[in-house]
């Protein structure tokens, strides 16, 4: 870490103090030809400027570079991909009704800027709903680049989103953060006050600055309807936010986004609820297409994979147990001798071979990909080897470490590499200079360079460098791993907390012209103004790699770190947490924010990556075997049931350091209570597989908070409000409220009971996976004392729900054909399209849904009517038709108090009762039965209809 550069803890960033500097009175403004962009000039001989330029009906940009005589004339963003978020026919109108004030009018907002001085307020309806705060606004600090924008916090809004941090609370009022993408293992590292998984201010792996807001009850300056708006600054050096926390000076009333080096660029979006601010983020920021389904699948991976026998080991022991299981993720052991891009056929003989019989049972394969070519020349045999992927970056201007110093240092006197920890005897392989692995302690570190994939023709050459693992070996899937990059690196002592590349380290930033696409300059800068976007541009390139080299298929990537916009290109997980209850703790707070900042599909290490406070005993290696280190079982037990609800669901550990993380090596009961809920995973499928799809047409994420499908419910606000920060919904209508808190093994033990919130305005039933009739439905606004042994995880179905679950697969794909069964919750009816459930279907493996438009979206419908009786009605409306499912059939389940039932149509003509579910199962026509002990109506209809009406009378 440079001394010219600085890491700068969150209290040392002082935009509220004395000594920055304001816009001041602006001297002139002028509109573009396009009548959407404004720029203000202010300073001394009008010197500097700054521009807001509408981008939609309720979007804006403001654009600031404290440097005199800036011009805007190029874009450098990483993040950004369309800024057009509702221009077409859009008429943007601007007066200026006194000397000191400009409105500017999109027919949804008003942005009424003040001229002397500057600042801005948005008004919507005549209701103000957002504002600079008084006397600060935009602020800079002369003959600097740091820059901040301060905002005026109202007394009722709460703030979400933020990307990755840690900390138990949902709501992000009343603290203080960093944006400083960092090899934080365990939550260890930099921080205002202990550091740790409950302290949101230390600088974690993903980097995403962008604030929600929403105020349900406005007051005071801001009364009127209830509204949410979201500020996003797209910076990507060293960047921080402060809502309303007095760490250093009094931020009552206020919050800022600022950082210390780069453009002030704000983007400002305004709704009436935080669903229409995620829609115009993440338009703005872009979204992939629809991932491969096997990623919703649960996944085990282990640093300690280290050859085929422990490999097929794990996936023979999932398979015995019956614990399904799709990834099967080989950490660097797989490489020969830590060289990035190769595989060992020492450790892992017939490769290849090894690859087409796990494919066969089901596995899909993924590897750890860091961003460094090795300088190491010798083989896992200790012989010298041509390393070609080394050979071809370096071709094209690739490499940057040890090459570029702004400071002129001389560069021999840095050397990078990784650290992958050490070898305590259980992995017996040689590690050039072919010491044997069993004597003890053998570093695992690979020395080496990285690649500028600021550089096209870096990203491009990166990409090819897959093509041995895509197209020879069989690897599914990339785990992009150490993207910080973390960085093992000769530093001095005192730096070494800060393991990444030296700031002053200089940098490729291409410039492309806005009108064209085209780059049109390349500059080099420290790396202390592009750090947080090193990850995006690696991304990228295996993004376009991967897909270069296979483009029939669906590519997936797993990435450890991130910036805005990652999402296009991969999933995240949360980093190398640790065995513990609070990181348990923090899971849903963490997952859920990202989902708010743009990424669907998160998750982290479950069970922990590294021991812990919930770690059992020591680690010894007694002939040549890790033993002890396990996680404790009601933790890991607590820990699979929440990760089977979270979007990315994986066991990742250590096993270097653990004896074992799997499920199948505890001892009974922990396998049986685990497979309960990968199985419940497994079956519900399909509906994280709509959730995604959803995502891509909304950015509404997967997993949600309460409020977000509850806006309207007071009881899901508050600062540290526990039912916020501990329950979430997996789409619309299924309530999850995971344990959370050691019980059964707490010494003394306590009861594993806790408090759950059934939200408002809606009943609620307990979910009983059609194992056992419904309960009556409980009011919404309810609170429940719930207790959950180790086998049970308490969640609920909103009443109307419909909700489509599939057959029992050992991975996705099993079954040739999967059937869904439609499962049709009592309660309010659902008959319009507004409220209709959406289904998607596609082939889940390749990109022709993406490429060809190939897939079904159908529009499920039910009503209840009364008349002699009650009949129920489903209605399966096909709205795009360019697939057909394998499956010729489908199921309906109509649940509820059914304690007979006489008639079943399906449009107008009665279907036969064939008495009992065998005889449904084998009917080859459309057929029901009533199951008299769950009081359901089961219905099977072939697919054969692009519309069809199915009604059941009881």
């Amino acid at each position: 870490m440079s001394t010219s550069f600085p890491f700068v803890y969150p209290d040392q960033f002082t935009p509220n103090n004395p000594g920055w500097s304001t816009v001041g009175n602006i001297a002139s403004w002028s509109p573009d030809a396009t009548g959407r962009r404004f720029t203000f000039t202010f300073g001394q001989n009008n010197a500097y400027s700054l521009y807001i330029e509408v981008l939609g009906a309720t979007a804006y940009r403001l654009r600031f570079t404290p440097v005199p005589g800036a011009t805007y004339t190029t874009e450098t963003s990483t993040a950004v991909v369309d800024r057009d978020l509702g221009i077409s026919g859009l008429n943007v109108t601007s007066s200026q009704p006194n000397a000191q004030t400009l409105q500017i009018n999109t027919g949804a907002i008003t942005i009424q800027v003040g001229l002397a001085p500057f600042y801005v307020q948005v008004y919507r309806n005549g209701q103000l709903i957002h504002q600079d705060a008084p006397g600060q606004g935009v602020l800079y600090i002369p003959g600097q680049q740091v820059i901040a924008i301060m905002k005026t916090a109202p007394s009722g809004a709460s703030y979400y989103g933020l990307g990755e941090k840690a900390g138990q609370d949902l709501q992000k009022n009343q603290f203080t953060f960093t944006f400083f993408n960092f090899d934080n293992f365990t939550y260890n590292g930099p921080s205002e006050g202990q550091p740790g998984p409950l302290n949101p201010t230390e600088p974690l792996y993903c980097s995403i600055p962008v604030l929600v807001e929403y105020d349900p009850t406005p007051s005071g300056a801001f009364s009127g309807s209830a509204f949410a708006t979201g500020l996003f600054l797209d910076n990507c050096g060293q960047t921080f936010a402060n809502v309303s926390a007095n760490d250093y000076s009094n931020m009552d009333g206020k919050y800022y986004l600022g950082g210390l080096y780069n453009e002030l660029d704000t983007y400002f979006f305004a709704g009436s609820v935080v669903p229409d601010i995620l829609r115009q983020y993440t338009t703005l920021t872009g979204r992939a297409p629809m991932p491969p389904r096997y990623a919703f699948g649960f996944h085990q991976g282990a640093y300690g994979y280290f050859d085929r026998y422990k490999l097929a080991a794990a996936a023979n022991s999932y398979r015995a147990a019956r614990i399904p299981c799709d990834g099967l993720h080989i950490d660097v052991d797989f490489q020969d001798n830590y060289r990035t891009f190769t595989h060992s056929e020492m450790k892992f003989p017939n490769t290849k071979e090894l690859f087409d019989d796990l494919h066969l049972i089901g596995f899909k394969m993924s590897t750890n990909i860091t961003p460094i070519i090795t300088t190491n020349v010798l083989n896992q045999a200790g012989e010298k080897a041509p390393y070609v992927q080394g050979d071809a970056l370096k071709a094209a201007n690739a490499l940057i470490y040890n090459t570029r110093y702004e400071s002129g240092e001389d560069p021999n006197l840095y050397q990078g590499g990784v650290n992958y920890g050490v070898n305590y005897g259980n992995n017996p392989y040689p590690y050039p200079p072919l010491q044997p692995n069993n004597q003890g302690q053998t570093p695992l570190t690979a020395p080496g360079n990285y690649p500028d994939f600021g550089l096209t023709n870096v990203r491009e050459v990166w990409g090819q460098q897959y093509q041995d693992l895509i197209q020879n070996v069989g690897l599914d899937m990339i785990w992009q791993d150490m993207t910080c990059p973390a960085i093992d690196a000769n530093l001095p002592p005192s730096q070494q907390y800060f393991k990444t590349f030296p700031q002053d380290l200089m940098m490729a930033q291409e410039e492309v012209d806005p009108t064209t696409g085209k780059v049109v300059a390349t500059n080099y800068l420290p790396n202390a103004q592009l750090h947080n976007s090193y990850v995006n541009n690696l991304l990228h390139a295996t993004w376009d790699g991967i897909n270069a080299l296979a483009p029939q298929r669906r590519n997936f990537i797993i990435a450890r770190g991130g910036y805005a916009g990652m999402q296009r290109y991969a999933g995240l997980w949360t980093g190398d947490s640790a065995s513990s209850w609070d990181f348990l703790n923090i899971n849903i707070p963490e997952v859920l924010n990202l989902g708010m900042s743009g990424v669907p599909i998160s998750g982290c290490d479950i069970g922990g990556f590294a021991k812990g406070s919930g770690s059992v005993g020591g680690t010894s290696v007694i002939g040549g075997t890790v033993v002890g280190g396990i996680t404790n079982y009601e933790l890991f037990t607590r820990w699979m049931q929440l990760g089977s609800f979270l979007p990315w669901y994986r066991n990742h550990y250590d096993g270097y350091n653990k004896q074992f993380q799997e499920a199948f090596a505890y001892g009974e009961p922990v396998p049986t209570n685990c497979r309960t809920y990968v199985e419940l995973r497994y079956t519900m499928m399909q509906i994280y597989y709509d959730a995604m799809f959803e995502w891509t047409q909304t950015g509404l994420p997967i997993c949600r908070p309460l409020f977000l499908n509850e806006p309207q419910d007071q009881g899901v606000y508050g600062n540290s409000n526990y039912y916020l920060d501990s329950q979430f919904f997996v789409g619309g209508d299924f309530l999850v409220a995971p344990m959370l808190f050691q019980a059964v093994t707490a010494s003394p033990p306590i009861s594993p009971t806790r408090d759950l919130y059934l939200p408002a305005g809606s009943n609620w039933y307990a979910f009983q996976n059609n194992q056992a009739p419904l309960l009556g439905a409980v009011q919404g606004g309810t609170v429940i004392s719930y207790y959950a042994d180790l086998n049970l995880v308490p969640t609920y179905v909103r009443a109307g729900a419909i909700l489509p679950f599939q057959h029992l697969e050992q991975w996705v794909g099993e079954l040739p054909a999967n059937p869904l069964t439609i499962n049709c919750y009592p309660g309010p009816d659902r008959w319009t399209d507004g409220q209709a459930y959406q289904l998607y279907q596609d082939d889940g493996i390749t990109q022709n849904a993406e490429t060809k438009g190939e897939y079904r979206i159908s529009r499920i419908y039910q009503q209840t009517l009364t008349n002699n009786g009650t009949t129920r009605q489903v209605r399966i409306a096909r709205v795009t038709d360019n697939y057909t499912p394998p499956s010729p059939f489908n199921y309906i389940g109509i649940l509820g108090s059914i304690t007979s039932a006489y008639q079943v149509t399906r449009d107008g003509t009665t279907l036969p009762n064939v008495g009992d579910p065998d005889s449904l199962e084998s009917s080859t026509v459309d057929a029901w039965y009533w199951n008299q002990s769950l009081n359901i109506v089961f219905v099977k209809i072939f697919d054969n209809r692009t519309d069809t009406l199915v009604s059941a009378s009881y």
